[in-house]
């Protein structure tokens, strides 16, 4: 429906689009959500598993409104502007290019002084450093600047009387235009690689900004509220429904209960019933406020008093219109079939079941955070409610990170007159840094003591509930994206995934578009992660992207990333006392428990040790992929029929074989076959001496011509001379994978430890004694599975081996129709490509990510997502047509020289087991290892340690 308000009045245009074959009324300047609002449309699409779905956040942070637009998928509904003669769709179906791929982008721009964000912070710092003289770029994801807070109303209203709220949000836009503050709308910056190096999306065209100063006010959304029904369409945060009430003057429903707890709830109530709506109850958490909270309200009466004649005239309000409010109440579940029909919550009283058409839900918010994250700025963990991370700064905002301050809700939760204070100290601080002359800022220190007084006891009135994930039914979606529910979780809990990186994996929770920001905090409630070290790292994009507008070539900056790899930070060590054991793995990666599983099948008792949390590493941060044939990339060096390399190939359809026994139907094992490519005349030469040396070794391969490629691709690009086809490989999931790994190791007897560092390492007569941190250990042989760690490994027995780390990155687009079954590789470019079950495009192919020496950690590197993105899409033009969801990084082997597997003959005793290609080598190095412990044979001597 559309609200009706005397003082507010709608402009006479109208335009239409067509949605799922229905003709829709629109308003000029209205949102595709705010039109289906208006027209009773709250169900925008169906889930892989045929869930509806509708509006939840209404700002673009969780992607469940996603609807493809003339053609173009992954539409945010909440941010799409309708316009005449649309055709919007609620299925998935990508049919036509998100963007022009002609530019390859933009030039760089440098400025002064960026600002991440245009709401109340952000304004705010932008001004006041433009009035000190800096050149100032703010950038704004919405269509509009103000924020949440200070929203705009729509171009198809006229306010002919705007309250206090409004006519605040227009006079610091005008006092931004005054200023001369540069504001581009309809940004979405994606990556943050560097304080001077933030990756954004504006015009469609991708384009780095290279601040001298970075100011971050990216806000705050809304909190999950992961109760039984919130995922039903007509369900949705506060936020969305005021956005869709106040700016855009809809419902979805010509009734409402409001339920969680806080100001905002009562203010979206009084606005929706003076636009007409039937407002069912107001549900608040927090007790009714008595006569011990007293002080509370005086000190905010002293601070802001506007504000407490606000929250007495919305309840004064409220009651005029009979709407109850109803205090000390729990949201208990959301009912409906097929939407939303009634809200269930408990109070002192009994159960009550409130029916309505709509219900808008808040509980709190969630900082922002990802983008000052990944820039490595410090965050605190705080303990409130569902719990959060926040961005730690001084009292101008200044990070960590020097050059980077955060300011707003989206670094610490405080409301607008916070923000406003803490943004005008942050741009007088950035100016100052920079040369410029600034004026004292002593009105904006008073006004934010007011202002943290005031929200401080606000917030001790309307205390948040505890969080207590223990009392979500299993079968409630959390994870909104991949719809993970909480027994997905606690059955991946059980089963030892003991972190929030290690329940992701075995899970998807985190993994889809949102990038974890409506699950992320529920399940690092699960874990106990009680600092920023408990939560998912964050990755680029920040948000997803279209493909083909990030596309560059990148070949020639492929520079690896080789990195002595540091001792990292352990898992608290278990509290039993580790026992002794007859063999000692070193590294619970993929690798290390395969061997584990080999060796105690034959009886041996096996312990696996791992300084963090066993197959939580590289293991699971590779794409994947089943390797038989011989790689372009690996091939620099000795090819020839005796050649490492060469020996290595009779391993793979063995190792492959392997995988199928130990992970069954439960990994989506496909193999049907490698296609690698070549472009030119001479890289199809080497395809053919490859093919030839490949079927010496047992290999199923074959040359294609041009004409048979085409026959048998038809998806591929255009004027490639010809491919080698390799009918064993194929491509796995490793997540469920590196489960079923995990099961079988434990399965066959061998004890699994994680948090359990080798700090030392001596013979001891004809065994070995470890010291780690969880005490000594003594093993009569030692596996030294250590990966990019071996070399360290190895020393302490004053062994050396040629081992060190190389950063890599992975990249995953949205789920698109089945495209491609073959695993896509490139003869002369660096490219591995694939499409898994899910309908996800997986791409790798050794492009390097970075190692952040300062923190210790890998990170994303932007050239090789770029570059990465340009061959895929030169080989798949499909691509063009989907967003890149995620990219990220792990430490892989580097090894100058061949792999070194089996035992040391300068050391009896210690066996290694490294190699590149580890995850498809896995299984068959176990057999390797546990034959040659148990006299059965020897690895080939190719890789005999010591050999160079």
């Amino acid at each position: 429906m559309r609200l009706s308000t005397p003082r507010i009045r709608a402009t006479t245009e109208r335009l239409g689009f067509r949605f799922d074959g229905h003709q829709i009324e629109a308003m000029p300047g209205e949102t595709l959500a705010a039109a289906l609002s208006a027209a009773g449309v709250v169900s925008l699409r169906r889930t892989a598993s045929g869930a509806e779905r509708g509006l939840w956040c209404g700002m673009g942070a969780c992607f469940d409104c996603i609807v493809t637009v003339d053609g173009r998928a992954g539409q945010r509904a909440c941010m799409v502007k309708a316009k005449n003669g649309m055709v919007v769709e609620s299925a998935h179906r990508p049919a036509a290019p998100l963007s022009p791929v002609a530019d390859a982008g933009a030039e760089d721009t440098v400025c002064d002084i960026l600002v991440v964000g245009a709401g109340p912070a952000g304004l705010s710092a932008a001004i006041a450093a433009r009035l000190a003289g800096a050149d100032v770029l703010v950038l704004e994801e919405r269509d509009a600047t103000g924020g949440q807070y200070f929203k705009p109303l729509a171009p198809s209203h006229v306010a002919e009387q705007p309250d206090a709220q409004f006519r605040a949000g227009d006079a610091l836009r005008a006092e931004a235009d005054a200023a001369g503050v540069a504001v581009a709308t309809g940004v979405t910056v994606w990556g943050g690689f560097a304080p001077d190096e933030i990756a954004v999306l504006r015009d469609g065209r991708h384009q780095v900004i290279r601040p001298r100063r970075l100011i971050l006010s990216p806000g705050a959304h809304e909190r999950p509220i992961p109760i039984p029904g919130w995922t039903l369409p007509g369900v949705m945060t506060t936020g969305a429904l005021q956005t869709l009430a106040r700016a855009q003057r809809v419902s979805p429903g010509e009734s409402v209960v409001v339920g969680g707890s806080g100001p905002l709830n009562l203010q979206l109530a009084c606005e929706l019933v003076a636009g007409g709506v039937r407002v069912a109850a107001v549900v608040e958490a927090a007790p009714k406020p008595g006569l011990s909270a007293w002080r509370d309200a005086l000190a905010m009466a002293a601070a802001s008093p506007d504000l407490v004649f606000d929250g007495v005239r919305y309840l004064r309000a409220l009651k005029r219109a009979g709407v109850p409010v109803i205090w000390g109440a729990r949201l208990v579940a959301c009912e409906g079939e097929g939407r939303f029909g009634a809200l269930r919550i408990a109070t002192a009283g009994g159960e009550r079941r409130i029916a309505a058409d709509v219900a808008a839900l808040n509980l709190g918010f969630q900082p922002e955070t990802g983008l000052a994250r990944a820039l490595g700025c410090a965050q605190r963990f705080v303990d409130q409610g569902i719990g959060r991370l926040e961005t730690e700064g001084d009292a101008e905002g200044r990070t960590s990170v020097p050059e980077v301050f955060a300011i707003g809700d989206g670094a610490a939760l405080g409301g607008s007159r916070v923000a406003l204070a803490r943004g005008r100290l942050a741009g007088l601080a950035a100016a100052r840094d920079l040369g410029f002359m600034t004026p004292d800022a002593a009105d904006a220190r008073r006004a934010l003591v007011r202002a943290e007084a005031f929200q401080g006891a606000l917030w001790r009135i309307f205390a948040p509930p505890a969080f207590d994930f223990a009392a979500i039914p299993d079968s409630v979606t959390i994870c909104r994206c991949e719809e993970v529910t909480a027994g997905s979780l606690r059955d991946a809990s059980g089963e030892g995934a003991a972190s929030l990186p290690a329940l992701k994996k075995a899970t998807r929770a985190g993994m889809g578009r949102c990038q974890g920001r409506m699950c992320g905090a529920t399940v690092a409630r699960l874990v106990a992660a009680r600092s920023e070290a408990g939560f998912a790292a964050p990755r680029a994009p920040v948000k997803p992207v279209p493909a083909a507008a990030l596309a560059r070539n990148r070949d020639a900056e492929a520079v690896p990333s080789i990195v002595e790899p540091p001792a990292s930070p352990s898992l608290p060590p278990r509290p039993e006392r580790l026992r002794d054991a007859e063999v000692l793995v070193v590294g619970g990666g993929v690798i290390g428990l395969a061997i584990a599983r080999a060796i105690a099948r034959d009886g041996r008792d096996v312990l696996v040790v791992d300084r963090a949390e066993p197959g939580q590493g590289a293991s699971t941060a590779n794409a994947g992929s089943l390797h038989a044939q011989l790689h372009a990339y690996d091939a620099e060096g000795d090819t020839g029929a005796d050649s490492p390399l060469a020996a290595l190939l009779p391993l793979g359809p063995h190792a492959i074989a392997l995988w199928r026994e130990i992970a069954g139907d439960s990994a989506a094992i496909r193999t049907e076959g490698g296609l690698m490519l070549a472009d030119t005349e001479a890289q199809f030469a080497w395809l053919r001496a490859k093919v030839d040396l490949e079927r010496t070794k047992g290999l199923t391969s074959e040359i294609l011509g041009p004409n048979e490629l085409r026959a048998a691709a038809p998806w591929l690009g255009a004027g490639f001379a010809g491919a080698a086809f390799c009918a064993e490989e194929g491509q796995m999931d490793p997540l469920p994978g590196m489960v079923a790994l995990l099961r079988a190791v434990r399965g066959s007897g061998a004890r699994v430890a994680g948090g359990v560092s080798v700090d030392g390492l001596r013979r001891d007569g004809r065994g070995f004694v470890v010291n780690t941190n969880a005490g000594e250990i003594r093993a009569g042989r030692v596996v030294n599975a250590a990966g990019p760690w071996a070399a360290r490994i190895a020393a302490m027995l004053d062994v050396s081996l040629p081992v060190r780390g190389a950063v890599q990155q992975v990249l995953v687009t949205e789920a698109a129709p089945p495209m491609l079954r073959p695993l896509v590789l490139h003869a002369g470019r660096r490219l591995s490509l694939k499409q898994g079950d899910l309908g996800h495009l997986i791409l790798g192919g050794a492009w390097p990510g970075d190692w952040n020496a300062a923190r210790g950690v890998t990170q994303n590197r932007r050239s090789s997502i770029e570059g990465n993105l340009a061959v895929a899409r030169d080989v798949l033009p499909a691509l063009d047509r989907l967003h890149l969801i995620r990219a990220w990084t792990g430490l892989n082997v580097h090894l100058d020289g061949p792999p070194q597997i089996g035992e040391d003959p300068r050391c009896p005793g210690l066996f290694h087991a490294v190699t590149f290609n580890g995850w498809t080598l896995a299984p068959v190095l176990g057999e390797l290892i546990a034959d040659a412990m148990a006299g059965r044979g020897a690895p080939p001597a190719a890789f005999r340690p010591g050999t160079a």
